[in-house]
This record gives C-alpha cells, sequence and structure tokens, in this order.
C-alpha cells in the first residue's frame, strides 16, 4: 500500500505542468483508499499515454475494471476495486435473502467519479421454512378400530429458490427436509424461461403437471390435504423434464413432461412406473378484464389432463387416507400386475368476487393381470368472509395465495382474514377381481389467515368406507400450524 502511494506521488510529480484528466482531490483519496484497501490502486505497466485533446477528454467515459491476471496494462486513469467488491449481500425479508453480484464499476464521466452497478445481479434468492404441524381427534364407527387422538410434524422443509443470469436466466429451487420422520426431497428444479417456441423448459424433480388440486401449493389449497381421488391416482414429486407456455394473451395453458419413478408418498399412487409420460391443458373461459372487474366478475377455469405409466415388469397400486395425514389407509388396490395404465381428468373451477369453488373428475385405466377401471372426483367450495379475493395464477392455472387486506394485529384491532369451506369427494378401487374398496368423504373446514406467512386451518372429516383397509364410519376433528416463509 506504501509503494502504491508513493507511485501515486511520482506521477503527479513527473506530470506537473500538464492536465491528467483527474483531479488532484480524487488522486488523494485513491491514495487514503490503498491504505484500506491493498489492490485499490495499481501502477500502470507501461509509459504514460500523452493526454487526449481537451474536448476529447470532456466526452470520454472510462469505466473501471479489475487487474488481469496475465499483468497485461491498464489505463492509467482508471482505478481499481478488488476483483469481485462486493461478493454479495444477506438481508432478512421473510427469510434470508441472498444476492451476489456483479463486478460494480468506476466512470469517472466528465472528471466525476461514479459507481455504476448492474441493473441484476448474478445471483438472488431466498432461503425459507414450511413448517406444518398436525393434531387430530378420531371418533370411529362400527367396524373401525380404535384410533390414537395424535400430533405430529406434517412437514419441515427448508426451502432455496432464485434466479442465476449467466447468458440467459436461469430460475431454481431445492426443498428438502423431513416428513413422516425420513428425510424427504419435496423438490428440486431449474428452469429456463421465454425460450422460443417452447416457452418454458423445466428439469428436475418436481409436481407433474396433472390436475388443479395437485399443482395447488399446500400454502394455497382450501382444505389441509388433498381431496380423496386426487391422493389415489396422481403422482408425487418424479424426476423428469417439462416444457409448457401459455398462450391467448393469458387464457390458456398447456405442458407436457416425462418422468421416471419417483420417491415413496406418505399416500396416493404407489406404482412404480419405467417411465410416465403426463400433459395438462386449461383454458379461462371467462376472466375479469381489469382489477375493477375482478371483486365481481366472474372467472371459469376448465382443464383437461392425461398421464400415462409404462410400469414395464413392475406393478400399479392405488390408495388413500379418508383426507388425514394421521389417519389409516382407506382405500388400497394393493399390486395390480399391470404393463401400463392411463390416467384421465377433467377441471372445472370458478371464483367470483370472495368465492371460489374447483372440482375433478379421475379416471384410471389399468391394463394388465387383471384389467380394472377406477373412477373418482371431488368439489370444494370456498368464501372468504373478511371480503378477501383468492388469486388465480395464468401461468400454471391454479389458485394462488390468499393474503389479508388487514393482518392480524390487535393493537389496531385487526384479526387477518377467515374463510369457510366444504368437500364432497368420491373415490371408488373397487372392480372385480380387485377389491380396494370405496370411501365417500363429506369435509368442512375454516381457515384464520394470520398474515401472508401463518395460517391456521381447523377441518372436520366424516369418511364413509366399504370393502377396504378401513370398513366402517370415521369422524376426524383435525387442526394445522401452518408457517411458509
Amino acid at each position: 500500500a506504501a509503494s502504491r502511494a508513493h507511485w501515486f506521488a511520482e506521477r503527479t510529480r513527473n506530470r506537473k505542468g500538464r492536465s491528467s484528466g483527474i483531479p488532484l482531490a480524487y488522486r488523494m483519496g485513491c491514495v487514503l483508499a490503498a491504505l484500506t484497501l491493498p489492490s485499490a490502486c495499481t501502477a500502470p505497466r507501461h509509459p504514460a499515454a500523452p493526454p487526449p485533446a481537451p474536448e476529447a477528454a470532456a466526452a470520454e467515459t472510462r469505466v473501471a475494471t479489475a487487474q488481469p491476471s496475465s499483468g497485461e496494462p491498464i489505463d492509467e486513469d482508471s482505478v481499481h476495486l478488488p476483483r469481485g467488491w462486493p461478493r454479495g449481500e444477506l438481508f432478512w425479508k421473510a427469510g434470508i435473502g441472498y444476492k451476489l453480484l456483479a463486478e460494480p464499476k468506476l466512470s469517472l464521466e466528465h472528471e466525476r467519479p461514479k459507481f455504476e452497478t448492474l441493473d441484476e445481479p448474478l445471483l438472488e434468492g431466498h432461503v425459507g421454512l414450511t413448517l406444518e404441524v398436525d393434531a387430530a381427534g378420531f371418533v370411529e364407527g362400527p367396524g373401525v378400530a380404535s384410533l390414537n387422538d395424535t400430533v405430529e410434524v406434517r412437514r419441515s422443509f427448508l426451502v432455496t429458490r432464485g434466479r442465476l443470469r449467466i447468458g440467459h436466466p436461469l430460475d431454481y429451487r431445492v426443498s428438502l427436509g423431513v416428513l413422516d420422520g425420513d428425510f424427504y426431497l419435496d423438490s428440486a428444479w431449474i428452469m429456463l424461461q421465454d425460450l422460443p417456441w417452447i416457452d418454458t423448459l423445466k428439469l428436475g424433480a418436481f409436481d407433474l403437471p396433472f390436475g388443479m388440486d395437485n399443482l395447488t401449493s399446500n400454502r394455497d389449497r382450501f382444505f389441509m390435504e388433498s381431496a380423496g381421488p386426487v391422493q389415489a391416482f396422481v403422482p408425487d414429486t418424479s424426476p423428469g423434464l417439462q416444457i409448457s407456455r401459455t398462450f391467448a394473451a393469458g387464457r390458456g395453458t398447456g405442458a407436457f413432461g416425462i418422468f421416471s419413478a419417483g420417491q415413496r408418498r406418505d399416500v396416493g399412487d404407489q406404482s412404480q412406473s419405467l417411465a410416465r409420460a403426463s400433459g395438462r391443458v386449461t383454458w379461462l373461459a371467462r376472466r375479469p378484464e381489469d382489477a375493477a372487474e375482478s371483486a365481481t366478475g366472474m372467472l371459469l377455469h376448465l382443464g383437461l389432463a392425461a398421464s400415462y405409466n409404462f410400469s414395464g415388469a413392475e406393478t400399479v397400486r392405488y390408495q388413500a387416507r379418508p383426507q388425514s395425514f394421521l389417519a389409516p389407509v382407506a382405500v388400497d388396490t394393493r399390486d395390480i400386475d399391470a404393463r401400463h395404465a392411463l390416467l384421465l381428468g377433467t377441471e372445472l373451477a370458478g371464483r367470483r368476487g370472495p368465492l371460489a369453488f374447483q372440482g375433478e373428475y379421475l379416471h384410471a385405466f389399468v391394463q394388465g393381470s387383471p384389467s380394472a377401471n377406477f373412477p373418482g372426483l371431488y368439489l370444494a367450495v370456498a368464501y372468504l368472509v373478511t371480503g378477501e379475493i383468492r388469486p388465480y395464477n395464468d401461468s400454471t392455472g391454479v389458485f394462488g395465495q390468499v393474503v389479508p387486506e388487514r393482518p392480524l394485529d390487535l393493537r389496531t384491532r385487526a384479526f387477518g382474514a377467515f374463510e369457510a369451506a366444504t368437500r364432497y369427494s368420491w373415490v371408488e378401487l373397487d372392480d372385480a377381481p380387485v377389491a380396494g374398496g370405496t370411501m365417500h368423504v363429506g369435509s368442512i373446514g375454516l381457515n384464520w389467515y394470520w398474515n401472508r406467512y401463518i395460517r391456521w386451518q381447523l377441518d372436520y372429516e366424516f369418511a364413509a368406507a366399504d370393502g377396504g383397509a378401513l370398513d366402517g364410519r370415521l369422524h376426524i376433528v383435525q387442526a394445522r400450524f401452518q408457517l411458509i416463509l
């Protein structure tokens, strides 16, 4: 640092009588910087160049860059910063946010130093937490074995998501943690957007493009758990590749992907697939034309989905719980020796002001020994008592997050948002000679949104199961504390 300061003094003395283009005060500032940042000022390795003409000097903009590793000459009128300074930022915003910044540039425009940075960082992201704690109590009817009331962590995941800008921006997400006491990879993917023709390319482990309820986040569902037929037929996180795009000015979405066998599910499709092709198309038959109309206007969503399962030498198996994670499996086909299976689904959803509804009909066609058909459907309705409007995501074709207009704050007598919901579901896994059972479930729910991060849920489920793993009637009262950052 001392030698660099000495060099600056020598250069100033040697260049007496001609303008350097940089004020003396600025040079002294650089000397002080050299004392605190060892690589702040670097001597040139070539003879001083003649000064530019006054007119050119006034118009010229010089940009500082890091000293090349090869030791090649650098313009003597540039002031150099340590390579990569600053390296990054950490900050708190509903979780840990992080940024990796591009190397800043120091411009000497009109002889006045000015810092210039890129408009967007090279890397930016967020580290968050998903925590769900469930409690359930059971009242068993005739024929159902006694069940213990219990409290358990439903999900506990660390999540990071963000964007990397190297050439084309690259979005990413990784979510992993504990589910049912075991390590669980909830999702891990990278995604390229704004590509020609296909628009979006996604690679990694994530939910298949099938079904509205399946693609809706746990944070945004009407109830604590997915409906019975969705649990039974729709696969969970699976490794694969997917292309998708929106069309008709956001009225429609389309997605198609190829996937392999995923990890074990806590409920649902337990098939060991060699490969699976899945696709979904949605269309907004009606939608509000502007924000003012969304409070009273009608939104109507239609959707079709298909998934073809190449099971190969493996088996197909469907099962579902009575819409409670803490309850036992109620219907189960057990292993079916099948070479392939086709799953079809239709979707109908809508919203008018604070009232929203959605329903799906699903049908599985299994070709094997034996062959069988299994249908199922559900219909759910929710009403935001406090007047909020549930948003709709045009790019994914699902309902989004409810954010209270008045987050919980007892000092101002604000109590968040309240939502009442009801649902009916039916799934039939009986088709001779497969005797998996039939299940009907009626549900009533109440959701209390404290703010955008915390929600309390209270559900009542009445399940009637016949001929399956659970044969009888079961009343379930369950509650959930949910924190998602």
